[in-house]
């Protein structure tokens, strides 16, 4: 009973403390899941009122790069921004695959739901959460990591070229303005390319 009692008190603090902290937990359709609303007057507790506007503020804001050079797409909005960089290796798919899930700790579902028990239906709806697999042809994956002291969420996408060949397609959203969105993807390549022994 009291384990029962422990968890339900830390899953409640994490909730609190996630929006406390602005980092809301949102759900596919934009919906803030951890803001908490006074059930009788409805003024927020937890959030200032404009989680959800800031969301699909968000959504609205993201810019698509689709060259194989990281480019700036937006400098001018505090939203995260979409950049994208793509290369081939000469790797084979399922091998890739290993060597960037583990270089990047991300994680599949089963691990989610080990990892946050009951609340990982709530995270694996989060924009920042990502997996999907089709074994020996294709892997994706995604979460919100550290890349040289930069906080920004990452996203890889490994396809079977041949049997000994892969593409690799990363995808990353900067917080920062002030980062150099080419040399972060440059970066991102590079430790990939280490990663897989290249």
């Amino acid at each position: 009973m009291k384990l029962s009692a422990l968890f339900g008190s830390l899953a409640l603090v994490l909730i609190v403390s996630g929006c406390a902290s602005n980092q809301h937990v949102y759900s596919s359709d934009g919906k803030c899941l951890t803001c908490w609303n006074n059930p009788i007057t409805g003024k927020p507790i937890n959030h200032d009122g404009k989680a959800n506007q800031e969301q699909t503020a968000q959504k609205s804001q993201v810019t698509q790069t689709t060259t194989t050079e990281t480019t700036v797409a937006n400098t001018t909005t505090a939203k995260p921004t979409e950049h994208k960089i793509a290369f081939t290796v000469p790797v084979n798919v399922d091998v890739a695959f290993l060597k960037i899930k583990k270089e990047f700790n991300y994680y599949t579902e089963q691990e989610i739901r080990q990892e946050w028990g009951s609340m990982a239906e709530a995270k694996m709806q989060t924009f920042a959460y990502a997996y999907d697999a089709t074994p020996s042809v294709y892997y994706h994956m995604r979460a919100d990591r550290n890349h040289d002291g930069i906080q920004a969420i990452i996203d890889s996408q490994i396809e079977k070229q041949s049997d000994k060949e892969s593409k690799i397609t990363i995808t990353y959203w900067l917080r920062d303005k002030s980062v150099n969105a080419s040399q972060f993807g440059e970066s991102l390549k590079n430790r990939t390319r280490k990663a897989l022994n290249i």
